[in-house]
């Protein structure tokens, strides 16, 4: 591998790549299908190139992270993750998504030798060592839309960017239909802002929305993409997800206990999860740098201060005052779901039930001191 890298670093310092005619040089997107693990489950993009003259065959990798990185998970949560550009031979990237059964989709990219030029030229220059690392965002800034960069910014085209009818959360959640608990999960942290709808360009953030944009884009040469070729095809299959794993039907159980049985063993670890998830919520949104997670609504009815009314004693002020709160604050987000200001969740049903009904019980519980309070 050593001997490979110092290959390519001498053909790149020598400038090497820059005096030969297009074709002997090749230059294909590579659009990879989403993986099983959490990270991968929106797929991955890739640039390869080919110098037939000189006998290489490389692909430049945006995605590449490194898990032993000192507080690797802090750092992703805050936003301060660095991921970097590395290269690797077309033959072992190949074999790695073949291994995990991924479909690779390669788009030849249609280019005049200026072009052709300017791309291998801008990818020299962001595989300095002082440049090839990035801060990774969600949507703003990752591997796919590292090459939307590289192609729309070095090759004359007709793209044409309009506003489209979905919004980035709409785009992440197609990807997870098989997948209903870490749908539901992100639904908590991220914020309103992913909300909004977007135009083409942030659109191919996601690297099969980059792959469909590029089949309609044309040059002077005519269309952007000469050649298409799918390796390892799959076919959409849905595996579905087995009713008793998931967290709307999971949740509907335990709120269908709550109205049942009003006990304190069920209520209050309840409340202390929601109490917790609350403030892991709202100190997400404090803390990261990542726009999708800030301005996140959510901690107004997933509120960390249900963890504190659980130990406080029923008949106390201090509780009474709390829960009414509570109840404005959760009543507060049904116009905010209505008018779609931040996305609503089906999953959220039988929470929102649960809360309002506890909530409901304690006031209940003190009616007759609520009306000397106010």
């Amino acid at each position: 591998m050593k001997k490979f890298i110092l290959t390519i670093i001498v053909f790149t310092s020598l400038g090497l790549f820059r005096g030969f005619s297009n074709n002997n040089f090749e230059i294909t997107i590579l659009t990879c299908s989403p993986g099983k693990e959490t990270y991968s489950a929106w797929g991955h993009s890739a640039v390869r190139v080919v110098d037939k003259r000189a006998n290489i065959d490389v692909v430049y990798n945006f995605g590449l992270f490194d898990f032993n990185t000192p507080n690797f998970y802090p750092k992703f949560i805050k936003g301060r993750l660095e991921y970097k550009l590395g290269i690797e031979r077309t033959q072992g990237f190949y074999h790695l998504y073949f291994k995990e059964n991924r479909q690779i989709i390669e788009q030849k990219l249609n280019l005049s030798d200026k072009e052709a030029i300017k791309i291998i030229q801008r990818l020299q220059y962001l595989y300095l060592p002082e440049n090839r690392y990035y801060l990774y965002r969600f949507a703003g800034k990752n591997c796919t839309s590292e090459l939307r960069d590289l192609i729309l910014e070095n090759i004359d085209t007709d793209f044409e960017n309009k506003l489209t009818n979905k919004t980035v959360r709409q785009q992440l959640n197609e990807y997870l239909q098989d997948r209903l608990w870490l749908k539901f999960s992100m639904s908590l942290i991220m914020g309103y802002k992913v909300d909004r709808k977007v135009d083409l360009f942030e659109s191919m953030f996601l690297p099969d929305y980059l792959c469909y944009g590029l089949r309609d884009i044309k040059t002077e040469n005519g269309n952007l993409i000469k050649e298409e070729t799918i390796f390892n095809q799959l076919y959409d299959v849905n595996n579905g997800y087995s009713l008793l794993i998931n967290p709307l039907f999971i949740l509907s159980i335990l709120a269908l206990l709550v109205i049942l049985f009003n006990k304190k063993y069920i209520q209050t670890p309840f409340l202390i999860i929601i109490g917790l998830n609350g403030l892991v919520i709202f100190t997400l949104s404090l803390i990261t740098e990542h726009p999708e997670l800030r301005y996140n609504l959510n901690p107004l009815w997933i509120n960390p201060l249900y963890f504190l009314i659980v130990f406080l004693k029923n008949n106390s002020n201090l509780k009474i005052y709390l829960t009414i709160l509570l109840q404005l604050m959760l009543f507060a987000m049904i116009p905010i779901w209505l008018f779609k200001i931040q996305y609503f969740e089906l999953t959220y049903l039988p929470i929102t039930l649960i809360l309002i009904i506890i909530n409901y019980r304690i006031l209940y519980l003190n009616k007759t001191k609520i009306l000397t309070l106010f």
